[in-house]
């Protein structure tokens, strides 16, 4: 942080929510603070921490920054304490889990534990901390959803002149993170930009408070084919540039709609994977682009069965020496551990026959 901090004592009326505070959704950023206290609230952990206070009263070991507009503040770091506060404080704001709110209230005004005034750092510009904002937060202890974050590292980009790769080297160094994750997730939050100006293709049940940002970010950052799908290149120093919007909206249907058995298309983000070697084969595309084929269907027209074979071979040998390594110790083996070796045997051995049988007709071809 920086050093020509003020810290002074504010009343708590003269304390107020960020409107830019990274955590909110967008139809926030205007909204007034009774709106964003029960937003708040809809996440159980404020009610944790209202608990706290009320027990053991408000300790200020972690610093609430601000900034001053005239008489009041408003807070840009500690806007949950400061959210637990004010419902301790008014109660009758609270419009989600009002019954809990209230009486935790009580509770605390019975031990005297509600803050009138609490002790503040002011700063002039939020530009003094958004390096420590972005280290305690994207990379810290302390955490933001991944939207959060993404939300935040653009901001931070948006606030850069240069826009060569040297930029994410620049964000990684100031949070304390790694540029190539910077750029991963920044070319994630782009397209959520996208998918968001399109009111989300109108995806039943999608919307900002729910989209996982993480999905369509491993989709089209870490797996080849779907970027050069979508038009993403990972190497170049603005890899969201070229993006095809009509195949994101593609995409986008395939990872979140949800469909008549309640699963999407892929299922998890544990199928990107096999979504990608669908994409890498033509004949399997096509027949999962004309939804022909579903994905596991359209997986078996690639090579993707030997892949994990090989997978599940090379994870069954590194245990196994693992486990011979240290053979030699065991003190009291029983009749199971003997029966599960003599298993993996006779597996191994129907594996080797089919693989042997399958390379003997290859040779004949």
């Amino acid at each position: 942080m920086a050093s020509n901090l003020n810290f002074i004592e504010v009343d708590i009326l003269n304390l107020h929510l960020d409107p830019l505070n990274p955590r909110l959704p967008e139809r926030l950023r205007v909204a007034n603070d009774r709106d964003v206290l029960n937003w708040m609230l809809s996440d159980a952990t404020l009610i944790d921490l209202m608990a706290s206070i009320a027990e053991n009263g408000f300790f200020p070991g972690e610093p609430i920054i601000a900034i001053s507009e005239g008489k009041n503040y408003i807070v840009i770091e500690g806007n949950r304490r400061l959210a637990a506060i004010k419902l301790l404080n008014n109660p009758d704001l609270a419009t989600i889990s009002p019954k809990s709110v209230q009486s935790l209230a009580e509770e605390a005004q019975q031990k005297n534990h509600i803050p009138k005034k609490v002790w503040v750092y002011v700063v002039s510009e939020r530009q003094e901390v958004e390096n420590y904002l972005g280290f305690r937060h994207v990379t810290g202890i302390k955490q933001w959803p991944v939207i959060s974050k993404a939300r935040y590292l653009n901001h931070l980009y948006q606030q850069k002149e240069n826009t060569s790769y040297e930029v994410y080297k620049e964000l990684a160094r100031e949070i304390g993170s790694k540029a190539p994750y910077v750029r991963r997730l920044l070319t994630g939050y782009k397209a959520f930009e996208l998918i968001q100006s399109r009111k989300y293709y109108n995806i039943p049940d999608l919307d900002e408070e729910n989209f996982d940002l993480s999905l369509i970010t491993d989709a089209i950052t870490m797996h080849s084919a779907l970027s050069g799908y979508i038009g993403v290149d990972m190497e170049s120093d603005a890899p969201f540039e070229s993006i095809n919007q009509d195949r994101l909206r593609e995409v986008t249907f395939w990872l979140y709609e949800k469909l008549s058995n309640g699963k999407t298309r892929i299922g998890d983000n544990r199928n990107l994977r096999v979504l990608n070697k669908v994409m890498q084969n033509i004949d399997a595309r096509e027949a999962f682009l004309r939804g022909e084929k579903s994905l596991k269907e359209a997986s078996e027209l690639t090579d993707i069965t030997d892949e994990n074979i090989r997978l599940y071979l090379t994870k069954a040998l590194q245990n196994l020496t693992e486990a011979q390594k240290i053979v030699h110790r065991s003190s009291s083996p029983n009749k199971s551990d003997r029966d599960i070796a003599e298993e993996i045997i006779e597996s191994a051995d129907v594996i080797r026959r089919n693989i042997s049988k399958r390379l003997r007709e290859k040779e004949e071809i």
